[in-house]
C-alpha cells in the first residue's frame, strides 16, 4: 500500500483518512467487542460446566450402590499389634472379645548336610507337592547334579515350594543342607515328597528331606469367640478369619498369651458427614458461581456476564428442583434433605447441621437406617422376596411412582454338575498308578494328581476337591465336589452359560467311578419384568437379570436372583418398588444438560460457537471493505501530493526561466 506523509501539501492525510473511516472502524471495534463478549459468556459456562461435575461427582459418591458413606463400616481393634480387622457394610454393629491363640505357619523342612553347595547329588526325579496342589517333578541328571543345581530346579518348577540353602554351623565338614519352605500357611499346606533320586554311590550323595522332623511344623492360625462355656474356637490355614463374623475380615499377626482382644464394629459416621459436607459445599459452589456471573452490582456499575441470561436461571432452577424436592416412594420422615440436617438460607444456599446429621447416623431417629439414609440419594430396587437382590441401575432405570413393578421368572440359573456312573467302593487306595484325572472346569482344561493315601468315599471327596480348586491351570475356578449316594459329584461353583465340567480321561476314572466323557453346562437365569400391564424384556447372565436397554421404565436394571427351581412357578415372582434419590436424579439431571450434541450446554457451547464464527465473517467482511476504502483514499491523497509536488516542481522551473530572463 502506498504511504502518504504531507511533506508537500502540509495536509495531514493519516488524520483526515483516520477521520473519513471513523465509522467504518466503530463497526470493527463493535464486532470485536461482541466476539469478545460471546468468547466470555461461553467460558462462563465452560466454568459452570466444571462446577457441575463436581456437584455430580459428590451426588454420585452419596449415591452408589455399593461402598455407600451412609452404609460404609469402620471395625476398630484393642490391640492392632495382634489383630487387624475390616468391615463390609454386611457387618452388623457390635463389639466382639477375641483371643488369638495361634498364627499360621507354613511347612519348613531340611535335608542332610553335604560338605558345600557345588557337592555332587544322585541323579533322578523328586515330586514336590504342597497340600493337595499341583504335582511337580524336578529332574536331576548330570548337567544339575549339584546340591546348588537342585535348589534351583525346585525354585524354577512352580511347585509352591522355595528352596535355599542354608549353612549348619553345628554341621562340621557336612554344613550345607536345602532348607525347604511352603509357599503357603496351614496344617493342610505340608510339603510332601516322593524321593525318586539314586542311591548315593562314590562322591555323590542322595539328597534326603527329614519330613519326620520339620524344621517348623505347618500350623493353622486360632482364635476364640467369647470366653464364656459356649466360646467358639476357630482355625483357618492362613492368618485370615473371613467367616466367623459375618461381614469381618480378622487378620492374625501375633499369638497372644490369652489376653482378651475387642474388636468394635459400627457405622462410618465421618465418611457420611464428610460426604454430605462435599455435597453441600459443591451445591453452594455452583450456586455462588451463578451468582457472581448473573448479578448486577449498583456500587460498581457493573454486571456479570451472565447477567438476564435465561439459560443460566434455567439452569439454576433446574438444580434446585433436583436437590430441593421430595423423594417420591421413600418415606416421609426421610424423603428431603430436611431431615438429615441440611437446610435452605435466605441467599438459596445449602446449610449443614452436623449435629443432627450425626443424631441420623447414630440411630437415634426411629425407623431410619443405613438403607434408608441410601434411599434419599440412590437409586435403590426393594422386591417383595428375599431371593431378589437388586444390584444397579441407570440413569435410564425409571422409578416405580405409582406402582410397582412385577418380575417374573421363568429360569433360575443353574450350575453345571454331573454325577459318576459306578458307585465308589468303601476303601479306595489312590497311588502313582491310578491318581492322574484330566478334566475342563468352566471352560479351562487341566490335568490334575490326586493325593495319595488310602480313603473313605468323603475323604477321596475332599481330596478330589482340594487337588481341583488348588490346580494353577485352573486359574481360580472352583467346583465342589460331593456324594450323591456312593457316586461321586462335581458341581462347578459358577452360575450360567459360563458354568461348565468336563470329565476328559486319566488313570484315576475307573476308580472315582467316571467313564470320561461326562459333561455338562449350566443355564443362565431367565425372566422379564410387567409394568402397567406391558412386558418388558431381560437378559439373564448366571444369577444377573438386566432389563434391556431399550426398555421405557426397566432399562438397565440389574438384579441377583438367587431363587431354585422349587420357587419358581407360573406367573409373577415378585412386586419390585424403585425409586430415584437425589443422587441419582441429579446424576441424570447433570447427565442430560451435559449430554453431547443434545444436552442443554452442549447446544449453548455450539451455539456461542456458531455466533463467534459469525461475527468473524462479519468481521472478516467489513476489514476487506475498510482496508480497500482505506487503500483508495491513500491513493487519492497519494495522487493529491504527486500532483502538488509536479506543480510545485514547475511553478519552480518557471520562476527560475523568468529569472534567467530578467537578468540578461
Amino acid at each position: 500500500m502506498p504511504t502518504i506523509d504531507g511533506l508537500v501539501t502540509g495536509i495531514d492525510s493519516e488524520s483526515i483518512i483516520t477521520g473519513l473511516l471513523q465509522i467504518q472502524q466503530t463497526q470493527l471495534d463493535r464486532i470485536e467487542f461482541n466476539q469478545s463478549e460471546v468468547v466470555k459468556k461461553q467460558s462462563a459456562f465452560a466454568t459452570l460446566e466444571a462446577n457441575l461435575l463436581g456437584l455430580r461427582s459428590t451426588a454420585t459418591n452419596l449415591s452408589r450402590p455399593n461402598e455407600n458413606p451412609f452404609s460404609r463400616k469402620t471395625a476398630t481393634v484393642s490391640d492392632d499389634s495382634k489383630l487387624v480387622a475390616t468391615a463390609k457394610e454386611t457387618a452388623a454393629n457390635g463389639i466382639y472379645r477375641l483371643t488369638v491363640n495361634n498364627v499360621a505357619r507354613a511347612h519348613q523342612v531340611a535335608s542332610q548336610g553335604v560338605s558345600d553347595a557345588d557337592a555332587e547329588i544322585t541323579t533322578g526325579t523328586l515330586e514336590l507337592r504342597v497340600g493337595s496342589g499341583d504335582l511337580r517333578t524336578i529332574t536331576i541328571d548330570s548337567s544339575n547334579n549339584t546340591l546348588a543345581g537342585l535348589v534351583e530346579e525346585i525354585n524354577s518348577s512352580n511347585s509352591g515350594v522355595s528352596a535355599s540353602i542354608v549353612v549348619d554351623s553345628s554341621g562340621g565338614a557336612n554344613s550345607h543342607r536345602i532348607l525347604l519352605s511352603s509357599s503357603k500357611t496351614g496344617a493342610d499346606n505340608e510339603i510332601s515328597i516322593t524321593n525318586n533320586l539314586a542311591a548315593a554311590s562314590g562322591s555323590a550323595s542322595k539328597i534326603e528331606f527329614d519330613l519326620g522332623t520339620p524344621v517348623q511344623a505347618a500350623s493353622n492360625a486360632s482364635i476364640t469367640l467369647g470366653s464364656g462355656v459356649g466360646a467358639i474356637s476357630v482355625e483357618s490355614s492362613t492368618n485370615e478369619f473371613s467367616d466367623l463374623i459375618a461381614g469381618v475380615r480378622l487378620d492374625v499377626i501375633n499369638a497372644t498369651d490369652g489376653d482378651e482382644i475387642s474388636v468394635t464394629v459400627k457405622g462410618d459416621n465421618k465418611s457420611a458427614i464428610d460426604g454430605v459436607k462435599n455435597f453441600v459445599n459443591s451445591f453452594n459452589s455452583l450456586m455462588g458461581q451463578i451468582e457472581t456471573l448473573s448479578k448486577y452490582d449498583p456500587a460498581s456499575n457493573q454486571a456479570g456476564i451472565l447477567q438476564g441470561n435465561r439459560s443460566v436461571f434455567s439452569l439454576q432452577q433446574t438444580i434446585r428442583d433436583s436437590v430441593l424436592g421430595s423423594v417420591p416412594g421413600v418415606s416421609q420422615s426421610l424423603n428431603r434433605l430436611s431431615a438429615i440436617g441440611v437446610s435452605v438460607t435466605d441467599t438459596g444456599m445449602l446449610s449443614l447441621n452436623e449435629a443432627k446429621l450425626q443424631s441420623v447416623l447414630n440411630g437415634d431417629v426411629s425407623g431410619v437406617g443405613s438403607e434408608q439414609l441410601k434411599d434419599l440419594f440412590a437409586t435403590q430396587a426393594d422386591a417383595s422376596i428375599s431371593g431378589i437382590r437388586f444390584v444397579r441401575a441407570s440413569t435410564k432405570t425409571l422409578p416405580s411412582d405409582t406402582s410397582s413393578y412385577k418380575v417374573n421368572i421363568t429360569q433360575a440359573a443353574e450350575r453345571a454338575s454331573i454325577t459318576a456312573g459306578t458307585d465308589l467302593a468303601g476303601s479306595i487306595v489312590i497311588d502313582s498308578s491310578n491318581r492322574e484325572l484330566t478334566l475342563s472346569i468352566d471352560g479351562a482344561d487341566a490335568t490334575v494328581s490326586l493325593g495319595e493315601g488310602t480313603f473313605t468315599r468323603a475323604e477321596l471327596a475332599e481330596n478330589l476337591q482340594d487337588t481341583i480348586n488348588q490346580s494353577s491351570e485352573l486359574k481360580g475356578r472352583t467346583v465342589r465336589v460331593g456324594l450323591v449316594g456312593d457316586k461321586l459329584s462335581v458341581t462347578s461353583a459358577a452360575y450360567g452359560s459360563t458354568s461348565s465340567v468336563k470329565i476328559d480321561s486319566g488313570s484315576s476314572l475307573a476308580t472315582l467311578g467316571f467313564a470320561g466323557g461326562e459333561e455338562d453346562q449350566g443355564v443362565n437365569v431367565a425372566g422379564s419384568f410387567l409394568v402397567d400391564g406391558e412386558v418388558e424384556l431381560a437378559t439373564g447372565k448366571g444369577q444377573t437379570l438386566t432389563g434391556r436397554s431399550e426398555n421405557s421404565h426397566t432399562a438397565d436394571l440389574q438384579l441377583q436372583i438367587t431363587l431354585d427351581a422349587s420357587q419358581i412357578g407360573a406367573g409373577v415372582e415378585a412386586d419390585l418398588s424403585v425409586t430415584r434419590g437425589i443422587g441419582a436424579t441429579l446424576d441424570k439431571v447433570i447427565g442430560g444438560l451435559l449430554e453431547a450434541k443434545t444436552g442443554t450446554l452442549s447446544i449453548l457451547d455450539d451455539s456461542f460457537d456458531d455466533e463467534i464464527k459469525s461475527l468473524q465473517t462479519s468481521f472478516d467482511r467489513q476489514k476487506v471493505l475498510f482496508d480497500l476504502q482505506r487503500e483508495q483514499l491513500v491513493q487519492q491523497f497519494v495522487d493529491l501530493e504527486t500532483a502538488m509536488s509536479e506543480l510545485t516542481s514547475t511553478g519552480n522551473f518557471l520562476s527560475t526561466q523568468l529569472l534567467s530572463l530578467q537578468n540578461k
